[in-house]
């Protein structure tokens, strides 16, 4: 059993003490009620991520400006908030965590409710997206020095309500990122010019904290440890050798601890770093600050989501404390997972940040891909007791709806078996981790592997599932989770031979040749030519809507997809009419009207997906409990295929 020794080594910050070096990161869930009101979803949620083993949760930015709404968010912006937030650390502490939370900072030049920055200067990227405003006010000194008496007051009724300390928000590109940086904050006056000037807003923040609180209140700094855009001795924007001198003068002001992410305006893949970036991405600023001998703990979020990697860091000593914030949320006993040695148990983060799709683009609930259950812990443990009576339970389809279907329903304790039709368990998980920079997706596939093999189910490969074969097996439960098949367009000439599907290339069951025209310009066909461009082949991406990835709601992946594509010399051809596939390639008319014929070895289709039904219309009826999941229902994305998987194999 691997030790992770430095990792379960008590700590001490300040006055707090914990069990751990395992910290849960603050991470928005619209949880709270409409008018910013404490819910049971919000102390279950907490309550299992620190019975799960952290030592210290943050809990998500409350808000405490007086002229902004709840929009989702819990208030601390009058006295008459601090019962229900005090239930909340009563709940964390009872759970066997410590709890800090974090004061919401006012976004800047994105924020929803008052656009504002240091210098008018508006969201590099305004126009990518509705939820950024293309024209922010100058924020006036009145108004910052009325903002930081206000987070005062709020860190006050954080403390009245029983929290062991407060965390300021200066990262993630929000305002004081914006007022650090040189790029954005041309101001004259007291909070512009040198570093001191800049950082007036995060050093007064404290200062006033430190006035409403006590002396020895603990309070944490969020940094932003570099924007990810600035080299070093750049006369603009913030840098690794500029947060280390904001450390050095926060060090003499006081604080609690330093937690140090990275990534701003510009840069916003690095404030939760998606699939694409390495894993302890952070790693280089934190520990180029612990070398330069800052006396405050420092804490280190982005990407940590293997117990060996955080052991390493805090080893190697660029880091005294790790945080995970999708970690947890992916799975939240984490901690107790590695510290039993049963790292093989840990369901982690795959990082394709459709959490942050939810809080940021569609203003809902969060949501986990890997685990849909959170925000509903309450809901699924009162589903999952063992039940008393055994079922012979069958699982049609070796995906991701059909794996974890499998998996609860031999938890609850039933004898389950799986037909996969192909030789290996994976279904269109297999697809897509084929995409480059997509491996953080094999860590779900291993853990099904896995859980499949301690639940006992068993597997049987190459069975196709027929009408006749599941009346043989005389299951007393069915659940289908077969997926669904490509969509073929009604093109003239699209059964010809080299005419192939995107699950053909990226399964690599069919190899085209050297010259490919890929057809749809989804993210499923954005990623296909990428897949073949890496591999050397000529691509030109063809689609009927007016640029790429239209599908993809969160405009940072938006904007990666389109990117990766023009650094990878993928040619795009938006708003076309398709002609004729012939032996030789492609007719269609482009966007201005003109007839083009695009020579090509091959045609591939990333048009879409279709339900595959047939089975599951063979069965319905037939068996006394029967349910389809995932993609044979409706094609749409992983999260939904585990979620119903989860239902229906708790509903047996």
């Amino acid at each position: 059993m691997t030790e992770f020794k430095k990792l379960f080594e008590p700590g001490k910050m300040g006055k707090i003490e914990v069990k751990n070096r395992i910290i849960f990161a603050p991470c928005g869930t619209h949880y709270s009620s409409l008018n910013g009101l404490v819910t049971d979803r919000l102390l279950a949620y907490y309550s299992e991520r620190a019975r799960g083993g952290a030592g210290l949760l943050v809990v998500e930015g409350c808000r405490w400006r007086l002229r902004a709404s709840a929009g989702g968010w819990m208030m601390a912006t009058s006295d008459k908030y601090i019962p229900g937030l005090k239930t909340l650390a009563d709940a964390i502490h009872a759970a066997g965590a410590k709890a800090i939370i974090q004061m919401a900072a006012h976004r800047g030049s994105t924020d929803e409710e008052d656009p504002a920055s240091p210098s008018g200067i508006p969201h590099p990227f305004s126009g990518w997206s509705s939820v950024l405003p293309s024209h922010p006010r100058a924020v006036p000194a009145a108004d910052l020095d009325e903002l930081i008496d206000e987070i005062g007051e709020g860190a006050r009724r954080c403390m009245k309500a029983g929290f062991d300390g407060v965390m300021i928000h200066g990262a993630n590109g929000y305002l004081a990122c914006e007022l650090l940086s040189r790029r954005f904050n041309k101001r004259t006056d007291a909070y512009g010019g040198d570093l001191r000037g800049r950082a007036k807003y995060i050093l007064d923040t404290i200062k006033v904290i430190r006035k409403k609180t006590s002396p020895d209140f603990p309070i944490v700094t969020r940094l932003m440890g570099s924007d990810r855009v600035s080299k070093p001795g750049d006369s603009e924007g913030w840098g690794i050798e500029d947060t280390i001198e904001l450390c050095k003068i926060i060090d003499e002001v006081g604080v609690t601890a330093i937690d140090i992410t990275s990534g701003s305006q510009e840069t916003p893949e690095w404030t939760s770093p998606p699939y694409f970036l390495p894993v302890g991405c952070n790693t280089d600023i934190t520990g180029a600050i612990k070398k330069a001998g800052i006396k405050t703990p420092v804490w280190i979020t982005g990407k940590i989501m293997d117990p060996s990697l955080a052991e390493q860091i805090l080893e190697d000593g660029k880091a005294d404390y790790i945080c995970l914030g999708r970690g947890l949320m992916a799975d939240p006993h984490w901690a107790n997972k590695a510290k039993e040695g049963r790292v093989e148990d840990i369901r982690k983060c795959i990082c394709d940040d459709r959490c942050l799709e939810d809080v940021m683009i569609d203003f809902v609930p969060i949501s986990c891909t890997v685990n849909p259950m959170i925000g509903k812990e309450s809901e699924l443990a009162a589903k999952l007791p063992r039940l008393t009576k055994k079922k012979k339970v069958l699982v049609v389809g070796g995906g991701p709806g059909g794996m974890q279907a499998a998996i609860i329903a031999a938890k609850k304790g039933h004898n389950v078996t799986l037909f996969e039709k192909g030789s290996q368990l994976g279904g269109a998980l297999l697809l897509a981790i084929a995409p480059p920079e997509k491996d953080d997706l094999k860590n779900l596939l291993n853990y099904f592997k896995v859980q499949l093999t301690k639940t006992g189910v068993k597997v049987e490969l190459n069975k196709e599932a027929t009408p006749d074969s599941v009346k043989k097996f005389a299951p007393d439960a069915v659940i289908v989770a077969v997926g669904s098949t490509p969509f073929i367009p009604d093109i003239p000439g699209v059964k010809g031979s080299n005419v192939l599907t995107y699950q053909e290339v990226l399964s690599e069951q069919k190899k085209p040749g050297k010259k490919v025209v890929v057809a749809g310009g989804g993210y499923v066909g954005c990623e296909t030519s990428l897949f073949l461009a890496k591999r050397g082949v000529d691509v030109t991406l063809v689609f009927r809507s007016t640029e790429p990835a239209l599908d993809v709601k969160y405009w940072m992946f938006r904007k990666y997809y389109q990117d990766k594509m023009k650094a990878n010399n993928v040619k795009i051809m938006p708003q076309v009419k398709y002609g004729q596939i012939t032996p030789k390639g492609l007719s269609l008319t482009d966007k201005e009207g003109k007839e083009v014929f695009l020579e090509a070895d091959n045609i591939v289709l990333a048009t879409g997906s279709k339900a595959e039904k047939a089975l599951g219309e063979a069965l319905k009826g037939k068996y006394l409990e029967f349910f389809e999941v995932g993609d044979c229902i409706e094609p749409r994305r992983i999260r939904e295929a585990i979620e119903e998987a989860i239902w229906a194999g708790v509903s047996l």
